[in-house]
């Protein structure tokens, strides 16, 4: 049985509290500290502690959904409006 958005996230917090530095936000997603910092940039996942750390709770939507995730960057990139 598929993990609910909630789960995803009550399990990554429990694991890895609600920051993480960025090594190990890249180990989390299975990404470079190079993507993860671009991913921060474009709005997929979001900065905490003045940009310090990453947010776990943010990770776990992205995991949830990394589609939905990339096209609002593109989007939000581009400048368009796109409704879906």
């Amino acid at each position: 049985m598929a993990m609910t958005a909630q789960e995803r996230e009550t399990v990554l917090v429990r694991e890895y509290g609600e920051v993480v530095n960025f090594t190990t936000a890249g180990r989390i997603l299975s990404r470079s500290i190079k993507t993860v910092k671009a991913m921060l940039e474009d709005g997929r996942i979001d900065y905490a502690c003045a940009g310090t750390s990453v947010d776990v709770r943010s990770i776990a939507r992205y995991i949830m959904a990394p589609k939905k995730e990339d096209f609002d960057a593109r989007v939000r990139k581009s400048g368009r409006k796109w409704t879906v």
